[in-house]
């Protein structure tokens, strides 16, 4: 079963009373400006052949804008202190744009929620604390604002001659992040990232990105809406 397929599955079966979209329904663009996907990088993360993992295109397989393994057993990237050293491993994806106003700018996704499948381990040894950790990372930036949020997925961490293994697995549905003091015309650039950061072990990634079924979709994710002027509180002057 492909893993497109199966996650659907495990979605279908959650019990979880509180439900994070995956896709958007119904939602409200007006006023937002859509980011056209830009491209991939990857960095210390390999595939089962021992070779890099390949860097997307911004299409969709397998109802997927991202990362998916071709077998059910096997990882689709690991990022392995043996091989890669102990430099954070990087699945990243860029969006570009510019910003039409000066001002202050939500960060919106208006319903798609980021999917990340895998697991970290930690590998012990006599002496020393060693973990394992995977997070998503989002950064918006342009030269003159700027803003970040992240969500650790797993942590695995240890002391001594012992494995420790901790998995991940679900959606998390990014926030509107606020930028501000932008300026207008300068370039905008949003890096989704799931950043592996081990000192001893590594991180194996099933899955990682964005529920699809047209291409076109990789360039409506992410977009930037204007915050409304807020007016200022009774006795207070702008300068």
């Amino acid at each position: 079963m492909a893993w497109a397929a199966l996650v659907m599955v495990l979605l279908a079966c959650a019990t979880s009373a509180r439900r994070v979209p995956i896709r958007p329904v119904a939602r409200d663009e007006r006023g937002v400006s859509f980011l056209p996907f830009a491209s991939s990088r990857v960095e210390r993360f390999s595939d089962q052949e021992g070779r890099p993992c390949p860097e997307l295109v911004g299409r969709v397989r397998n109802n997927l804008i991202g990362w998916e393994s071709e077998h059910p057993d096997d990882p689709a990237c690991t990022h392995d202190t043996m091989h890669e050293g102990t430099r954070p491993g990087l699945l990243e994806m860029r969006w570009r744009s510019e910003l039409p106003q000066d001002g202050s700018y939500d960060l919106v996704t208006l319903g798609y929620s980021v999917g990340a499948w895998g697991r970290v381990t930690t590998r012990g040894s006599y002496y020393g604390d060693y973990y394992a950790r995977a997070s998503v990372v989002v950064e918006a930036s342009s030269p003159s604002c700027a803003a970040k949020w992240s969500s650790e997925l797993a942590l695995a961490q240890v002391s001594g001659l012992w494995h420790r293994i901790a998995a991940f697995s679900g959606w998390l549905e990014i926030p509107d992040i606020g930028i501000s003091g932008c300026k207008a015309h300068e370039p905008i650039e949003v890096r989704l990232r799931l950043v592996g950061d081990v000192n001893r072990g590594k991180v194996d990634v099933d899955w990682f990105g964005f529920s699809a079924i047209q291409d076109d979709e990789v360039n409506r994710i992410f977009g930037i809406r204007p915050k409304p002027d807020v007016p200022a509180a009774p006795g207070v002057t702008a300068h």
